[in-house]
């Protein structure tokens, strides 16, 4: 017995021996490894781009991009006087902004792209930067503020997913930093399909000289828009381009090679954990699907209130209405459209018997077709379909609803509409002010989109073209019909018809 624990001694101090020397041993050849550069990518792994990723990138052309380490990177390790500042604005030392300098798409897609990036800004501890809106549009440099087409309660009631500034405020906290000497960083960031975005490339960066671009070259990602393959995370791609780890990585420590006269000739990148940070992204978006699939993302933006009111107003004076959105744009073959608009008229006639209505009730037009084509001064209500891609197709389908239907449509009344030169039967124009409370400002034609759209929302019956047949598909007929199937499966008196589909016509239409 003596003999066995004896042994089980020995094996016992052994071990505690050889653990011992392990504690003493392993720090020590870690350390090593860890100055070894050719260990040290083993227990650091360096940053990688996700494998469906293309990246290049340019050397801004722009007055504030230096070759070497950022005049901030210096500054802010002197002093603290931006903590203050960015305190003030942000709630925190360092603020750290996206900022959408450009988003792709007319007003419906656009903001399902803006709701995207503001939930990654979340993702990347980052607050976005409110855009501003034009011309059914947005983007940073454009007139009007974020505002001017959208109320504010989306924002607000989804602050547990991210933060917002708006652009005044934002252009403030600008103004300061500019004035206590401790100017911005910033890096230019274009995400696009796999093809290079032929409507980014001529949108110019109205803040490129509000920011310090030193060792920051303009990098560009381009990513297949929609991922069929499941085992594929977009989101995860997302934030890890826009992260901090890719901005360290790409940024350039000491002279650059550049095209530029007198530029060094050599450059290295830098890999220190220390790299300046991005203060903030300029971001130039052109893609077409979402990333994020949080229910919250999905909910549209809230409409301003003045917009709102204009609609409401509309629906009170035209009500009982239906309302028939046609979206002719770019549909083939033209040859559809005249069987279309006469199955559409069978099937208001027929929807009016059935509900036992006395007469035709009012309808409330949406549509690309330019009505006011025939007018002095006239121009295309859609900003995307022009006037030498109409046919007479596309007359001959209107005049069909003309002489069969008592329409109402909307027309901005800051330029003088000609009456005189319009039809005098089953035709009325509804105007609408679609100026700025700024008289600085232009007038914005687009509203007619926002009004349009609530006033469809309202309407007791709702009409849309088959997609492909008798009209091109649309997200702006999507957000009405999504609205009013809401509005219908809680109870919605007012709605009496979701919406329905009017297809070609097999036949000919009994005379009148």
């Amino acid at each position: 017995m003596t003999v066995l624990n004896s042994k089980d001694s020995i094996k016992r101090y052994t071990l505690f021996a050889i653990a011992f020397a392990c504690s003493l041993f392993v720090p020590s050849l870690i350390y090593s490894l860890q100055r070894d550069p050719i260990f040290a990518d083993a227990i650091h792994k360096p940053y990688s781009y996700p494998p469906m990723v293309k990246y290049s990138y340019k050397w801004p052309g722009i007055s504030s991009f230096t070759h070497g380490v950022p005049a901030i990177a210096n500054a802010t390790e002197a002093t603290d006087i931006y903590k203050e500042i960015d305190q003030r604005y942000c709630g925190q030392d360092r603020c750290r902004f996206l900022l959408p300098v450009a988003i792709t798409e007319q007003e419906s897609k656009a903001q399902l792209h803006f709701r995207q990036l503001a939930f990654l800004a979340g993702k990347i501890d980052r607050t976005i930067v409110l855009p501003n809106v034009y011309n059914s549009h947005m983007g940073s440099c454009l007139p009007h503020p974020f505002s001017f087409y959208y109320d504010l309660k989306w924002l607000n009631d989804n602050k547990k997913h991210f933060n917002y500034i708006t652009m005044e405020d934002f252009k403030a906290w600008l103004l300061e930093r500019h004035y206590a000497g401790v100017i911005p960083s910033g890096q230019e960031i274009y995400m696009q399909g796999t093809r290079k975005s032929r409507l980014l490339k001529n949108i110019k960066n109205c803040f490129s000289d509000s920011f310090d671009f030193s060792g920051r070259p303009t990098v560009s990602y381009q990513l297949q828009d929609h991922q069929k393959e499941r085992h594929i995370n977009i989101t995860d791609i997302m934030v890890n381009l826009f992260s901090d780890k890719a901005r360290q990585h790409e940024y350039l420590d000491g002279t650059i090679q550049s095209p530029m006269p007198g530029a060094a000739k050599n450059f290295k990148v830098h890999t220190g954990a220390s790299s300046p940070p991005v203060d903030v992204i300029n971001l130039f978006y052109d893609r077409r699907y979402k990333f994020i699939n949080d229910h919250d993302a999905q909910v549209p933006l809230p409409y301003s209130q003045r917009w709102v009111d204009v609609a409401n107003q509309i629906s009170n004076q035209l009500k009982p209405y239906m309302a028939i959105h046609w979206r002719m744009e770019r549909l083939e073959p033209v040859s559809n459209l005249l069987p279309c608009a006469m199955d559409l008229i069978d099937r208001v006639h027929q929807l009016t018997v059935d509900n036992n209505e006395q007469k035709y009730p009012n309808v409330f037009l949406l549509t690309d077709y330019p009505h006011l084509i025939n007018a002095t001064g006239a121009r295309p209500e859609s900003n995307s379909f022009r006037v030498s891609e109409l046919k007479n197709e596309h007359h001959e389908a209107i005049q069909y609803l003309y002489q069969h239907l008592n329409i109402s449509l909307t027309s901005v009344n800051n330029n003088k509409i000609p009456y005189n030169e319009l039809p005098s039967d089953n035709w009325h124009i509804l105007p609408i002010d679609a100026s700025s409370q700024d008289s600085l400002l232009p007038a914005d034609r687009s509203i007619l989109g926002i009004v349009d759209k609530l006033v469809a929302m309202n309407a007791q019956w709702f009409f849309a073209g088959r997609p492909g047949v008798c009209a091109k598909s649309s997200s702006f007929t999507g957000r009405i019909s999504n609205s009013r199937h809401q509005a219908f499966k809680h109870g919605d008196e007012n709605i009496k018809v979701p919406v329905k589909t009017f297809d070609m016509k097999k036949t000919q239409p009994l005379e009148d």
